[in-house]
């Protein structure tokens, strides 16, 4: 269990959220088969203020600190990967603003972002920009004293549901980030469904056809999109999505040792056979490290150590290629019973694919990783 490695005030939040989030355990395969939250889900999110949790109190959010917000994502993870991408996507975005925006934008942007009132939603990938965001397309531009956005954006996170939209784009030839609103005239959102997982976050389909967009609108300065705010946003994303997977391998791994223990196979409990054995002992001591790893990613955001982002960018490599390894493994275990659609271990099977696509491929991860780990290496010789 997480709580050994958490002060009693951070168990005792931990069991909270975990106490809070049991009334929807029985609920994700409806939201599956629907391709969405249910509005009383969205509406409970708000209720709790967890939408607003990572936000500064001072900006009407619930001050949260990383290590709390981490088990926010865990506790979510253990429920749904979709559930949680939705707080997810809506911290990414919120985040931004915080750091960027301008007091315009902080005075009547984040209010209802903090209060839940309004869901934020993230817009980067496109048809020919994915894991290299430097292809973006999509336009920002005056014309006739207007500034108009065309383009278009795939898999958005919650783009069927979000209020608004962080947007992500180019302008004379530099990388810029703007607000959005879903009833903005020329912006047009339709459903991408059909997804492998994360079947109930709702993905959407942005068109953008001379939207306009007010210059109050514009985050940040020109240039900043892909230096600044992009590495921003995905921090915050990558972090979670760590927390997650080990909310998710937690559930696979139950289920994988209560099956062990119970189902007899040849003579003796499945627990008796060296294979099963090998790989509850090997999804356990995972799921131990992942906690370790995302526990101090948390601690190193929350003190502001200059390390931070290598211990996330370490804990998302980690937490999500276990759990890709961990819940196929779970599936075959479970033989029949893992691969029914409707199951646990199916759908932590099929998130899992999913959550090492997102912010930042294993590959993607790999080349950052690489070269700073080798040079800490030498540093320490």
């Amino acid at each position: 269990m997480v709580e050994h490695l958490l002060t009693a005030d951070e168990a005792a939040h931990h069991a909270a959220l975990l106490k809070d989030l049991d009334r929807w355990r029985g609920e994700p395969a409806h939201w599956d088969r629907a391709g969405r939250l249910p509005e009383p889900v969205i509406r409970w999110c708000r209720e709790q203020r967890l939408t607003g949790a990572a936000l500064p109190a001072e900006l009407g959010g619930g001050g949260w600190d990383a290590v709390r917000t981490g088990l926010l994502y865990e506790a979510m993870g253990r429920v749904s990967a979709s559930l949680a991408s939705l707080v997810n996507v809506h911290d990414m975005a919120a985040q931004v603003v915080v750091r960027w925006g301008t007091e315009e934008q902080r005075r009547d942007v984040l209010p209802p972002l903090a209060n839940g009132s309004r869901l934020a939603a993230i817009a980067m990938t496109e048809p020919q920009a994915g894991s290299d965001l430097s292809g973006i397309e999509t336009n920002l531009e005056e014309r006739d004293g207007r500034l108009l956005l065309n383009g278009c954006k795939v898999f958005i996170t919650f783009g069927q549901q979000a209020d608004v939209f962080l947007v992500f784009a180019q302008r004379a030839g530099q990388s810029i980030a703007c607000l959005v609103d879903r009833d903005q005239p020329g912006l047009t959102v339709t459903p991408m469904g059909e997804m492998l997982g994360l079947r109930a976050a709702a993905l959407g389909r942005l068109e953008f056809r001379d939207c306009e967009i007010s210059p109050s609108a514009v985050v940040g300065r020109d240039g900043f999109g892909l230096a600044v705010l992009v590495p921003l946003a995905l921090e915050h994303g990558r972090h979670a999505v760590a927390w997650m997977a080990a909310g998710m391998l937690h559930e696979v791994f139950l289920a994988a040792s209560e099956y062990a223990l119970e189902r007899r196979a040849f003579g003796r409990a499945l627990i008796e056979h060296g294979q099963v054995q090998s790989l509850i002992t090997r999804m356990g001591t995972d799921l131990e490290a992942t906690r370790h790893l995302c526990l101090a990613a948390s601690r190193a955001l929350d003190s502001g150590d200059s390390a931070a982002t290598d211990r996330v960018l370490t804990a998302k490599y980690f937490a999500c290629r276990v759990l890709e390894e961990h819940s196929a493994q779970a599936v075959q275990l479970l033989a029949a019973q893992g691969a029914l659609e409707s199951g646990v271990t199916a759908r932590v099977y099929r998130d899992a694919k999913v959550l090492n696509i997102l912010e930042g491929t294993t590959q993607i991860l790999e080349r950052m990783l690489a070269p700073r780990l080798a040079s800490a290496a030498r540093r320490r010789s």
